[in-house]
């Protein structure tokens, strides 16, 4: 086409106006040839009446993606060599697939599970070209699609990871048989053993699993190898085998088949789990680094057995020696340490003698003056309460207070009223030191400030006095165990009143009580007033009375041994029959019994055993509990014959 070109307007037009002269290229003629892909794509678009890109999308792009596939397999053919097709496997129907080997079937049996994605889409992209029934219809005139169809389903098994792992569980190629026969040397062992685990470790969950190694393999990897092994996790499953029930239509029945299906394959899981466990404790058995590592530990312990042993005869030697030089000295010593423990235990005799004859010398001086009752007749009554305060007085005051006691009496000779200050004073000086013992001396305070001092005390205290009683009252059995405890523990004992609280919690399993409340119950009972003591020693020896009567009654009887009981008794023995003990036992004492045996068992090292048990039962002494334990055993061994 030529430029155009401008010029002015010619006249009778408007000033604004152009007048535009062009001329046209001069045409050509060619032909249009009805061949080639633009033809075609131009037939189908007059046909379709569509434009050229939808014709792209619906015609032209599928085929150059098919051909561009086709390349990607043609290059990687070379990497991929696919088994031979056999007769038998273009007879396999396609209705029986899930008898067939998958594998085999796309050519790769070779890989099997080791085969990855890429590899199984290229096997299935071959076996497609090769036996397409379009392309065998083309260039073999076959019109057959039944090898075709069984590719089909062996690709849609193994292209799906879940249904791969359901057909790897039970690959019919790969055997589960575990080894036999007898090895003729150990590296038969690595040899036989080795593809077994490491067929088996396809299924392991945790990855990557430790190799079988060799003889050279560090004994630390040999058992972590088999500890992996020994708790083996797999993830194999057998719902492959699971019937189908595609042709059922009941309900019922289906769900009677899937009850089925889990049943079997909870069984086989079972089994497989049981085959795995076999394989390890076979393959331990017959590991022949496992007995070269127990030779080596036996020579170690062998070794350091010795060694240990020459050690121990060096250190005896030397001990014999060092023993021999320090012999004389520890005797020396020990002589010593017996002298120093026996005076102490003189001296804290002697002083407990003292202290004792002290207090029998005071009690015989109130007694020989009337308990210093001046100008009065002896009054039995009287007496046996001022007895008892002074008993009271005499437990509660200390060695220095009683010698000094004891003096002031001695010096005041019958003076009654300087022997009735005397005990006056010192009464005093225990009430302030101890106030709750304050309403056991009632006698000697008569008519006395201390009297108006501890009754307003006693009123100005009974709110608290009845708090403190309501805390916690005394039972019968802890009345028991007090007044055998203060006979067990005298006066002039080291800490007696400690010794008797924690002896009382001991044996009757309740929280310790304080040292006044011991002393003020102890007063009360050796008064014998009729707020405590009297009425509750009553009451202790009521109940056991019956207590004794209740015992006796679901007890044996037991009688006095006469002289044919006693022949009878003898008879026994000769027999080797067990004796009865003469009194029954109670099933709390028995109790106590066990308890206290267990507490002080045969091992124990104190030559004291029998005396702390007996401690331990209430009521019973040393010999009784020594018959009772002697009777049980006789009663054991009787009925083991």
């Amino acid at each position: 086409m030529e430029t155009p070109k401008l010029s002015l307007a010619p006249a009778g037009l408007p000033s604004n106006s152009a007048v535009v002269y062009a001329t046209t290229s001069r045409p050509e003629v060619s032909n249009l040839l009805a061949v080639g892909p633009q033809y075609t794509s131009y037939l189908r678009r007059r046909q379709n009446n569509s434009t050229e890109h939808d014709d792209y999308k619906t015609h032209v792009l599928p085929v150059e993606l098919e051909k561009a596939s086709l390349r990607d397999a043609e290059n990687t053919a070379d990497r991929l060599v696919l088994d031979a097709v056999t007769e038998e496997l273009l007879e396999l129907d396609p209705s029986d697939w899930k008898e067939q080997d998958h594998y085999h079937v796309l050519g790769i049996s070779s890989l099997r599970h080791k085969a990855d994605h890429l590899q199984i889409k290229q096997a299935y992209q071959m076996r497609a070209l090769q036996f397409h029934p379009d392309k065998r219809a083309t260039m073999e005139g076959v019109h057959d699609d039944t090898f075709f169809k069984c590719a089909q389903k062996a690709y849609n098994v193994l292209i799906d990871p879940v249904r791969r792992r359901q057909f790897d569980s039970v690959d019919p190629a790969i055997s589960d048989d575990i080894p036999k026969g007898r090895l003729e040397n150990d590296q038969d062992f690595f040899s036989m053993y080795g593809p077994v685990f490491d067929r088996e470790a396809r299924f392991s969950k945790k990855q990557p699993v430790p190799q079988l190694g060799n003889m050279g393999t560090r004994r630390e990897e040999m058992e972590a190898f088999y500890r992996f092994w020994a708790n083996f996790d797999s993830w194999r499953t057998f719902e492959y085998l699971d019937k189908e029930k595609e042709h059922v239509e009941n309900r019922e029945e289906k769900r009677w088949l899937d009850k089925k299906n889990r049943a079997e394959r909870a069984r086989r899981k079972t089994e497989d789990n049981k085959r795995v466990s076999s394989l390890v404790q076979q393959a331990m058995s017959l590991d022949p680094r496992i007995e070269v590592y127990k030779e080596h530990e036996r020579r170690e312990k062998e070794k350091k057995r010795l060694a240990k042993k020459a050690a121990a005869q060096h250190a005896e030697n030397e001990r014999r020696l060092a023993e021999e030089e320090n012999q004389r000295q520890k005797e020396l010593q020990a002589e010593k340490e017996r002298k120093r423990v026996a005076e102490e235990k003189r001296e804290r005799e002697a002083q407990k003698q003292e202290i004792r004859s002290l207090k029998k010398s005071v009690r015989a001086i109130a007694k020989h003056s009337n308990y210093f009752l001046d100008g009065l007749q002896p009054n039995t009554m009287a007496n046996a309460v001022r007895s008892a305060e002074i008993d009271v007085l005499l437990d509660n005051l200390q060695k220095t207070a009683i010698v000094e006691f004891h003096n002031s009496l001695v010096s005041n000779h019958n003076n009654y009223q300087k022997n009735l200050e005397a005990i006056v004073s010192q009464i005093t000086e225990v009430v302030r030191r101890i106030p709750a013992v304050g309403s056991s001396f009632t006698s000697f305070v008569r008519g006395t400030d201390i009297a108006e001092r501890m009754r307003s005390q006693r009123g100005a205290n009974v709110n608290s006095q009845l708090t403190a009683k309501a805390k916690r009252e005394w039972s019968a059995e802890e009345l028991e165990l007090l007044i055998k405890a203060t006979n067990k523990f005298p006066g002039g004992t080291v800490s007696r009143w400690e010794t008797i609280g924690k002896w009382l919690s001991q044996h009757s399993g309740l929280p310790r009580r304080a040292d006044d409340e011991l002393i003020a119950k102890t007063s009360e009972l050796r008064s014998g007033a009729e707020s405590g003591g009297g009425q509750a020693v009553k009451r202790l020896q009521n109940k056991k009375v019956h207590s004794d009567d209740k015992h006796l009654n679901n007890e044996a009887s037991v009688r006095y041994d006469g002289p044919h009981q006693k022949q009878q008794k003898q008879q026994q023995t000769q027999k080797g029959e067990p004796s009865k003990p003469d009194r029954p036992w109670a099933s709390e004492e028995q109790s106590q019994l066990e308890r206290a045996l267990q507490a002080y068992p045969p091992s124990y090292m104190g030559a004291d055993r029998w005396e702390k048990i007996a401690e331990s039962v209430v009521g019973r002494t040393k010999k009784e509990c020594k018959l009772r334990v002697k009777f049980l055993i006789e009663q054991v061994r009787s009925k083991g014959m």
